[in-house]
C-alpha cells in the first residue's frame, strides 16, 4: 500500500508497479544560494520531482485513487478532474497504469508540457479559458460528471485523501531525513493538500515548527483574501480550497513572480537543481526567512518543497533566455 511502502526497504528489489516508486525523495542542502543572500540558516530542498510522473501531485493522486477504488468496490469507470496541471498529469498516468479513462479538465493558458503530459498518457484533455481561471476548470468538471455516466471526481481541492498522503508520507520522510531537526517548512499553496498534510504531522511532532505559506504577490489570496492573475502557475487557484486548513499556517510570505522566476533560474545554475516557478517562489521565501534579520531562526533548519522539474515550463518565460 502506499503508505507502508515496504519495497523502500529492499533499494536494490525490483518494483511490482511503477506506484511503488512514489516518494522517498530526496532532501538536499542548498550550498551556494544561502551564501549569496546572506542567509544565516540551512536550507534544505525536498526535490518532488524525483516522483514517477514527474511532481508531488504524484502522492496526492494516488491517495486519491485509492480511496476512491474503496469507495467503489474497486469499479471506478472513469475518473473526471479539474487540475491546473501537475495534478492532472498524475491522474492520466495513473490512468494508465490502473487502465481508467480518464478526462482532464484544465485551463488552457497552462503550460503545453502540462497539456502535452496529460494526452501522452492516453488521457482525454479539454481546456477552458483563461479568463475563467481554475473554478471555470472546476465548474466545467462538475458539468462533466453529471453529463457522463458513471464518472467519478478526485475532488482534489476538498478530498481529505489528498492532506493524509503528504501527512502519512512527505511529511514523515522529512522528520527521518533530518532527524526531527526541522524549524520551518515552506510550500506553496494549490489544493492546499501539501501544507496542511504536513503541518499536521511536523506539528504533533514538534508544535514549535514554522508552517509558512509562500504566495504570489500578485494574487495574495492568503495575505489580504485578494486573488488576481500571476505567472506561478499551479498555485493559488483562484479560491481557498477546502481542503486547506488554514490554522496550521504560522506566517505567509509573498514573492513576486519574476522573482520567483529569476530564483527557479539560479536553482540550475547554483544548485544544479532543474526545478520549477513554484519551486523558485519556495525557495525565493525561504531565503528570505533564512536572512540575518530573522533572528529566530538563525542557524536553524529550514525546508522548502521544490514541487515539480523544469521541464514542464520549456514554454514559458522561465527559458526566454534560453530561446
Amino acid at each position: 500500500m502506499f503508505d507502508s511502502p515496504a519495497a523502500y526497504s529492499q533499494p536494490n528489489a525490483f518494483r511490482q508497479c511503477i506506484t511503488e516508486t512514489i516518494g522517498n525523495t530526496p532532501l538536499v542542502q542548498l550550498n551556494r544560494l544561502p551564501g549569496m543572500r546572506g542567509a544565516r540558516a540551512t536550507v534544505l530542498a525536498k526535490l518532488e520531482y524525483f516522483n514517477p510522473a514527474g511532481s508531488i501531485k504524484d502522492r496526492a493522486a494516488l491517495s486519491m485513487l485509492e480511496d476512491l477504488l474503496r469507495q467503489h468496490n474497486g469499479n471506478v469507470r472513469h475518473i473526471i478532474e479539474a487540475t491546473s496541471g501537475n495534478s492532472g498529469v498524475a491522474c492520466a498516468w495513473l490512468g494508465a497504469v490502473y487502465d481508467i479513462p480518464v478526462t482532464i479538465v484544465m485551463p488552457e493558458h497552462m503550460s503545453s508540457e502540462r497539456q502535452l503530459m496529460v494526452r501522452h498518457y492516453g488521457a482525454n484533455l479539454i481546456t477552458t479559458p483563461r479568463r475563467d481561471g481554475m473554478p471555470g476548470a472546476i465548474a466545467h468538471a462538475h458539468n462533466l460528471l453529471n453529463d457522463i455516466k458513471g464518472a467519478v471526481s478526485m475532488d482534489q481541492f476538498a478530498n481529505p485523501a489528498n492532506a493524509a498522503a503528504h501527512q502519512n508520507t512527505t511529511a514523515r520522510e522529512v522528520w527521518q531525513q533530518t532527524n526531527g531537526h526541522i524549524d520551518a517548512l515552506v510550500a506553496c499553496m494549490g489544493t492546499g493538500g501539501t501544507l496542511t498534510g504536513m503541518a499536521r504531522f511536523l506539528k504533533v511532532h514538534n508544535p514549535a515548527i514554522k508552517i509558512i505559506a509562500a504566495e504570489p504577490s500578485a494574487c495574495p489570496l492568503l495575505s489580504k483574501g485578494e486573488g488576481g492573475e500571476h505567472a506561478i502557475q499551479g498555485v493559488n487557484p483562484g479560491h481557498i480550497p477546502k481542503g486547506l486548513d488554514r490554522s496550521l499556517i504560522d506566517e505567509v510570505l509573498t514573492v513576486d513572480c519574476q522573482q520567483a522566476i529569476e530564483t527557479a533560474r539560479l536553482l540550475a545554475r547554483k544548485e544544479g537543481m532543474a526545478a520549477g516557478i513554484s519551486s523558485g517562489a519556495t525557495v525565493a521565501a525561504a531565503l528570505a526567512l533564512a536572512l540575518g534579520s530573522r533572528i529566530e531562526l538563525q542557524g536553524k533548519t529550514i525546508v522548502a518543497i521544490l514541487a515539480d522539474s523544469a521541464e514542464r515550463y520549456f514554454s514559458t518565460n522561465l527559458f526566454e533566455q534560453e530561446c
